[in-house]
């Protein structure tokens, strides 16, 4: 196994894919359970998150560690942390992800800019999005300082119960040093209007903040020329191990769609299916997105 390379306090590009490369994040809640163990764990062995990037298959992170001990430490815990919560709230049994996840110190300024950009315009280059800022889950909308920016202004006093009683609850949990777990957060979103969704994710990664806005923006001479380098160019990454995948992830956010409408995610039904109905929704998922087969596979976990 080759050795992996470490700098102290360097800001390292930190990749790791779920395990055979299936879809993991599906839904909003999975990726803000995800966000908020990040989080938690991250204050707790006190690393710094300068980048993140959620995408359906995979992680994009840039993390900078006192030493290799504390890197070490931080990961291990996150990717165990956070397998458990997923094999808990799916009922599944084995790895989430692959195993080593790929690491790159990035040491030299040119490095550090190009590796950031290269990680948040992600979704870009799968085709999700025109702009890396139109994406909730690189959150660089985030970084010019915007507490709301995929959302309406939220009032706590003219907000229903529903909402009052979720940020009390989210504010409880932040404060303990306690990650959501995707039930609650399903539990916390299933009572609220769209509109009243849309503030509540904003709400949850506004309370638990880890992101080090200040680095990122300080890399580039300000917010603004961070998103004019993001515009400009999707940057390049050559050593972290990720596997190369051209096709647009596009048929993942078509088949999670029919998903959601067909009740497959009530108690995660799609990922407990028989061969037979297996196979009905690889018919179904190939015949009504872009889905290749490989896309339809991983979306069903499937052989």
């Amino acid at each position: 196994m080759k050795k992996r390379l470490f700098f102290a306090d360097a800001l390292h590009h930190v990749y790791f894919l779920a395990f055979d490369g299936n879809v993991l994040f599906y839904t909003r809640s999975d990726r803000l359970s995800f966000y908020t163990t990040l989080s938690v764990l991250a204050k707790r062995y006190g690393v710094t998150i300068v980048g993140v990037s959620i995408m359906f298959t995979h992680v994009h992170l840039m993390v900078r560690a006192a030493d290799m001990a504390q890197f070490r430490l931080f990961m291990g815990q996150l990717i165990r942390t956070f397998s458990r919560l997923v094999r808990e709230d799916r009922g599944l049994a084995g790895p989430v992800f692959n195993t080593p996840f790929g690491s790159a110190p990035q040491n030299d300024p040119k490095r550090q800019l190009s590796s950031l950009i290269y990680l948040l315009n992600n979704p870009v280059e799968k085709h999700l999005f025109a702009k890396a800022l139109e994406d909730r889950w690189t959150f660089l909308a985030f970084y010019g300082g915007d507490p709301h920016p995929f959302s309406k202004p939220l009032r706590k006093d003219y907000a229903s119960r529903h909402m009052r009683d979720a940020c009390l609850l989210v504010d409880a949990e932040s404060r303990a040093g306690r990650f959501l777990r995707p039930a609650l957060l399903r539990n916390l979103f299933r009572p609220l209007s769209r509109e009243e969704q849309e503030q509540l994710a904003d709400y949850i990664i506004r309370v638990y903040h880890t992101i080090d806005y200040d680095t990122a923006n300080n890399l580039f001479g300000g917010y603004e020329r961070l998103l004019r380098a993001a515009e400009e160019t999707s940057g390049k990454e050559f050593e972290i191990g990720e596997a190369f995948d051209p096709a647009s992830d596009v048929p993942y956010l078509e088949m999670s769609r029919i998903a959601s409408r067909s009740g497959l995610f009530d108690n995660w039904k799609l990922l407990h299916l028989t061969p037979y109905e297996q196979q009905g929704w690889k018919r179904t998922f190939r015949t009504n997105t872009h889905a290749t087969e490989v896309q339809v596979r991983k979306f069903l976990h499937a052989k």
